[in-house]
């Protein structure tokens, strides 16, 4: 950029998951050392960006709203680019389909991302070597982050995309892991949750995941490591028992299920052992540790025998946290061309029984919460009001569980606050301030 020159903006909108968020972190670290400087309004960009999620058609839907707003909203002369799983679906078509795209980049181009946006912007590109392994700006608060260990999958479940989109399994070293978590510690992340489509595949010269965890522990600064995304069959007890004993390690724990239908389970390609006999060892050996899993309801040939054994699961199970979601035929899965689909008005009542039962159960496990002291890492004001601060107990990730309420004295943000749990709803909860650690 020539001196005197002004400076590009740009905009983004990162949509979908957490993994998602770290690759937007990465094209904004990349531009930012290209000299493009990040704004808050889209207006004002010279680059509209939009990393899009596109594995069920919701996704879809809302990625092509998100971007045909910008377009039609972008100031004159604005480049709009279009990355991620939406331009892997069916790349040529979307061309086709989406003209108001000035670049479509799906993810089998990931490291040239930055490249292409450089030419698209006629900048000189100054930045090389794997995407993973560049720089990251932080969208995210300061004081935690996400720390992706892997891309892609090599499960097949029918009814998933994720491979087609995301591409083969691709664990990431451990050197290069600890550096990057080294780095986010030093900018004063507390919390660092590491994802991946699948968080027990991640192996390294014959390291697995509690490994993993270790090396990350003797990070300074570093005081919460949280675990999402880890699928039940590599669920093993020295794996669980280690995690369990490292005091960093949250004593949370997110293992998607799916169902507890033996057939359906199958059919689906996933994990064929007794669900409820999992949850009993895992929490035989991780004693204190909060469950979350996600299920899917309205699965092909889910019979009304099959729905009443995923009740009988959650009722027993008990999980702390819980996700529903209703089976989307997308075309190019599997399960897509069963012959025995599930009406979409069946699928959304069952839907609304899980999370009932389920709201039950999250009250009871709140109430139970009552007078214990939990540390609490403080997010900032509630949404509601800008003079009661929310926070996160180590039994809630970010995003997608409940909150914790300070009811009276008001912790600073960005710290770890000691406070008594004094009441409980389904899902939030609300503490008085004890002392803050130091």
């Amino acid at each position: 950029m020539a001196r005197g020159q002004k400076k590009l903006k740009t905009f983004l909108v990162s949509l979908g998951c957490a993994k998602n968020l770290v690759d937007s972190e990465r094209l904004l670290g990349s531009l930012t050392a290209l000299g493009v400087v990040v704004t808050e309004e889209p207006q004002e960009a010279d680059l509209l960006l939009v990393n899009t999620c596109a594995f069920i058609g919701p996704a879809v839907e809302e990625s092509i709203e998100t971007i045909l707003d910008l377009s039609q909203n972008r100031k004159t002369g604005a480049k709009l680019a279009v990355v991620g799983c939406l331009p892997s679906r069916d790349l040529a078509a979307l061309k086709a389909d989406l003209p108001e795209a000035d670049l479509l980049l799906p993810r089998a181009d990931f490291d040239l991302w930055p490249e292409s946006l450089a030419r698209l912007l006629n900048l000189k590109a100054q930045v090389a070597g794997p995407f993973e392994t560049w720089e990251r700006q932080l969208s995210s608060p300061p004081w935690r982050a996400y720390l992706k260990v892997a891309e892609g999958c090599d499960h097949h479940c029918s009814y998933c995309l994720i491979p087609k989109l995301r591409g083969p399994l691709v664990n990431r070293p451990l050197a290069e892991l600890v550096k990057e978590a080294s780095g986010l510690a030093a900018q004063g992340v507390l919390e660092l949750t590491l994802v991946a489509q699948d968080l027990t595949a991640w192996t390294h010269k014959g390291l697995n995941i509690a490994d993993l965890a270790d090396s990350l522990s003797q990070i300074e600064g570093l005081k919460w490591l949280r675990l999402m995304y880890a699928y039940p069959e590599r669920l093993n007890k020295d794996m669980v028992k280690r995690l369990a004993k490292n005091p960093k390690v949250t004593p949370y724990l997110d293992a998607p299920i799916q169902h507890s239908s033996p057939r359906l389970l199958k059919r689906m390609g996933r994990y064929s052992g007794d669900p409820l006999v999992l949850v009993k060892r895992l929490r035989e050996w991780w004693p204190n540790v909060a469950l979350r899993t996600t299920l899917m309801v309205g699965f092909p040939g889910e019979t009304a025998a099959d729905f009443q054994l995923l009740k009988d699961l959650v009722t027993a199970a008990r999980f702390e946290n819980l996700g529903v979601f209703v089976f989307e035929p997308e075309a190019g899965v599997a399960a897509a061309k069963f012959p025995d689909q599930v009406p979409r008005s069946l699928a959304n009542k069952r839907r609304q029984e899980i999370l009932k039962t389920q709201k039950s159960i999250s009250l009871a496990l709140n109430r139970a919460r009552i007078g214990q002291f939990q540390d609490i890492l403080v997010e900032g004001p509630s949404e509601d009001s800008p003079l009661v601060m929310v926070g996160r107990g180590t039994f809630q990730a970010p995003e997608v569980d409940g909150l914790i309420y300070f009811d009276g004295t008001q912790p600073p943000i960005g710290q770890i606050a000691r406070a008594k749990i004094t009441k409980a709803r389904a899902y939030d909860l609300a503490a008085t301030l004890d002392y803050l650690n130091d």
